[in-house]
């Protein structure tokens, strides 16, 4: 839900973490998770193209999520893996978006350096990781938030469908 797991119980659970029953309702819910991470959940249209021609031009990629660790990697090895070879998530030790350490993680992963890089993201939490990073973002129009959310979080470059990233990409070369 953009902020992770945790924040989401917190925010369902009545009195978040101040609620007894926290920690083992949010423990079965990760439980759950694990098992059911791929219900309802398949790569938007065109996204599998738009993957196949990045990776044809040399561009490296990564999955940074705030979903659990376990899971972006099962969800990774399900639709990406012929694609993108690193994948992030929540795990101990590495603070999760809008911090930088997950996308540095990845780029360390990668070994590239954030000068080299652009931040594809559908959220107000991708945007603030971009600006948190020191990288551009390129603000998806399709995804879990809306165009006008996303400018008033600070979104400046904007992808209306996949094929348009590839498109803002080359652009920048």
């Amino acid at each position: 839900m953009g902020n992770g797991a945790k924040r989401l119980m917190e925010l369902v659970i009545p009195g978040g973490e101040e609620n007894p029953k926290f920690e083992k309702v949010f423990a079965e819910y990760k439980a759950h998770y694990a098992k059911h991470c791929n219900e309802k959940t398949m790569p938007y249209p065109h996204i599998m193209e738009l993957l196949a021609r990045l990776k044809e031009r040399g561009y490296k990629m990564a999955i940074v999520s705030n979903k659990f660790y376990d899971s972006v990697q099962e969800l990774k090895k399900l639709y990406f893996e012929d694609y993108i070879p690193v994948a992030i998530g929540e795990k101990e030790g590495i603070r999760k978006k809008p911090a930088p350490d997950t996308v540095m993680e990845a780029l360390r992963e990668l070994g590239e350096e954030k000068e080299n890089a652009v931040y594809v993201g559908d959220s107000e939490v991708d945007i603030a990781t971009a600006k948190n990073v020191g990288i551009d973002c390129i603000a998806v129009a399709w995804g879990f938030r809306t165009r006008e959310e996303q400018k008033k979080a600070g979104g400046r470059i904007f992808a209306d469908g996949p094929l348009d990233i590839l498109e803002l990409l080359e652009s920048e070369r």
